[in-house]
């Protein structure tokens, strides 16, 4: 053999062994939240990450209802680093954009059972789909039934068989986690969804205000790829703690103490059973994993579901194009010795804006509802104020 033969393998393994320190000590919900952390921000880092840690962390085996975890913002945000801390976490694989019915069929159906050939012997399991698009859903009555199941009594699909005068019967019943750029919520045709989501807002970090970036522990250059990182420990974590008798019990009596306080908790035969996971695997007394889910829920229902189509994202992209042009400017200002023409990069100009907005809705990419009210709301959720500066009005970032 060459003595300029390099083991390749060996270094990847001492690589993921180094990005294996991020996972902390502590209970299996502080384990898998040190996880979600290290490979994305999010804007209200403590009131997300922990849905996100007890949703994928629950025990489907165990639950009566299994709603989806909808990640949702604009492109480059994480919200496949977290799909991917999904899936890596039940070893299995993401479905992709293109995914037929048939194929999302096939995978629970082989995925979710010990024995798949005869549908016996269940075991806890998460399907993760990224990159929806709403029409993938609204143009397939097959695929948006797959969605629309909520509860195990009602999970069964009836779908044509290929022989003549017969059907088929396909349990539907799991965890789901999909990621899309586009706010479904928002398309009537997919109402039905929103009753089934725990939406989380994805942002890009340029465009979060002080506030909402608060809490996250790392910076974007900090960040570490999930790809890099081995999960396997903290995999069979998770089987074990459910696999412990003792931990099923006390699950299946957190679900009944939380039945006494159902009128305390917001969205609670969607939010129920997450709570209970919460409770177990960050070993928190009941009445603060409830106060920890109605805080998700305010956060949602104030700065996520009242977002129309396409709104925040075209925003956000604005907003970000507008700095990457203004800094282009003031270096070919500095680089021709002319720095008194160089501007405040965060500025907007409104009359941009608008004009931005009129084009993007003659596009269709804004929906005809989006009004000015509304665009002031979201600037200033950013940290923005119009001021008159030298007679002209000009969107201030004030952070």
């Amino acid at each position: 053999m060459s003595e300029d033969y390099i083991d390749y393998r060996l270094i990847r393994s001492q690589m993921s062994s180094e990005l294996e320190e991020i996972i902390t000590e502590g209970n299996l919900g502080e384990q898998l939240e040190s996880v979600l952390r290290a490979v994305c921000v999010l804007p209200y880092p403590d009131i997300q990450f922990p849905i996100i840690a007890s949703f994928i962390a629950s025990p489907v085996t165990l639950m009566s209802t299994a709603g989806i975890l909808f990640l949702w913002g604009s492109s480059g945000t994480g919200k496949s680093q977290i799909a991917t801390v999904a899936s890596e976490l039940y070893k299995t694989t993401s479905v992709l954009a293109n995914s037929t019915f048939a194929s999302l069929r096939n995978k629970i159906q082989h995925e979710r059972f010990y024995d798949p050939l005869q549908c016996e012997f269940e075991k806890n399991f998460i399907l993760v789909w990224e990159d929806i698009t709403p029409s993938l859903l609204i143009e397939n009555e097959n695929m948006l039934s797959l969605f629309k199941v909520l509860n195990r009594k009602n999970s069964r699909i009836t779908i044509s068989s290929q022989t003549p005068g017969t059907n088929m019967i396909f349990n539907a019943f799991a965890l789901k986690v999909i990621n899309s750029i586009h706010p479904l919520w928002t398309f009537w045709e997919l109402n039905e969804l929103k009753r089934r989501m725990f939406p989380i807002w994805f942002k890009k970090r340029e465009t979060m205000t002080s506030e909402e970036y608060r809490g996250n522990h790392f910076e974007l250059n900090e960040l570490s790829d999930i790809e890099d990182i081995t999960l396997d420990k903290l995999s069979s974590q998770l089987e074990i703690f459910w696999r412990n008798l003792d931990n099923c019990n006390q699950y299946s009596k957190a679900k009944k103490l939380l039945q006494k306080h159902k009128k305390d908790i917001t969205n609670c035969r969607l939010s129920l059973e997450i709570i209970a996971t919460h409770s177990l695997i960050y070993e928190s007394p009941l009445i603060e994993s409830i106060k920890q889910f109605n805080d998700y829920w305010e956060l949602i229902n104030e700065k996520v579901l009242t977002i129309s189509s396409g709104t925040e994202q075209f925003l956000d992209s604005f907003i970000s194009q507008s700095i990457e042009a203004k800094m282009k400017q003031n270096n070919q200002a500095i680089n021709a010795g002319c720095p008194e023409l160089t501007e405040v990069v965060t500025d907007i100009d409104p009359k941009a804006l608008k004009e931005a907005i009129e084009r993007a809705k003659t596009d269709g990419y804004l929906d005809s509802r989006v009004n000015v009210s509304e665009l002031t709301n979201l600037m200033k959720s950013r940290g923005y104020s119009m001021i008159n500066q030298n007679g002209k009005n000009v969107w201030k970032q004030i952070i």
